[in-house]
């Protein structure tokens, strides 16, 4: 078995009063510790689940999924979505 060991980084900032009350409020809401939602909301800020819907990847799925004719799409993809060698 393998065993993965993450390193925590202890991140420090400055909230005013109305921010910090506001925070506190949040987190006793949702029955959560500041740090936890402190955290919770610094995932939701650099971990966005959008997608662009104008990247070639999303408009190229049938070029990807053709049946029949063997194609160099595994190796070849960045040159074909994004014109690049």
């Amino acid at each position: 078995m393998i065993h993965v060991r993450w390193t925590l980084k202890v991140a420090q900032t400055e909230l005013n009063e109305t921010e910090y009350q506001l925070l506190a409020r949040y987190a006793e809401e949702h029955k959560l510790t500041v740090k936890e939602a402190l955290r919770m909301a610094a995932h939701r800020l650099v971990l966005d689940d959008k997608i662009d819907p104008n990247d070639p990847i999303f408009r190229n799925v049938e070029r990807a999924s053709k049946r029949g004719r063997k194609t160099r799409w595994s190796v070849d993809h960045d040159k074909l979505l994004y014109s690049k060698p």
